[in-house]
């Protein structure tokens, strides 16, 4: 795989703030929307404190067709309909901008807007962490712990 242009990489920068915005969204959702109980610890930031809890309205899923499942310390969020899929690590506000090369990739394929991106990846993990640390080079991305990334 040759190396990212500059095109692209603004590209997946865009796409990395897509990601975090929507991620947001999603907490934001996940909290307003179920019966949390630790609903006062999670309103300080501690999204670790997130569980599978009940839907205040009864339903399966989330508004606008939003599967979710907690598990471990992570949410997978998937749109029943576009098929969109976000997997948001929990732990503070800030976490949930973190990008692990393998759900990051998956985000990307089921975007609509970003799916073109995949074809510059290669590999969904190996090929994406290549690129994420020729981004921490640039000093675009940080190196959290593990193989997850932010954006700085």
């Amino acid at each position: 795989m040759a190396a990212i242009t500059t095109e692209i990489r603004d590209e997946l920068i865009v796409a990395m703030d897509h990601f975090k915005i929507l991620s947001k969204q999603l907490i934001d959702k996940l909290i307003a929307e179920t019966d949390q109980p630790q609903k006062l610890e999670i309103a300080k930031g501690h999204y670790y404190e997130i569980e599978n809890a009940e839907l205040l309205n009864g339903e399966e899923n989330l508004s606008d067709n939003w599967y979710f499942d907690v598990h471990g310390e992570h949410c997978l969020f998937k749109n029943l309909i576009t098929k969109q899929t976000l997997e948001v690590s929990l732990g503070d506000e800030e976490s949930i901008g973190n990008l692990d090369p393998a759900f990051f990739y998956h985000f990307l394929e089921t975007t609509i807007e970003f799916k073109h991106l995949t074809a510059h990846l290669g590999h969904p993990f190996n090929g994406t962490l290549k690129v994420f640390t020729e981004l921490e080079e640039q000093n675009l991305l940080e190196h959290i712990s593990g193989v997850q990334f932010r954006k700085i």
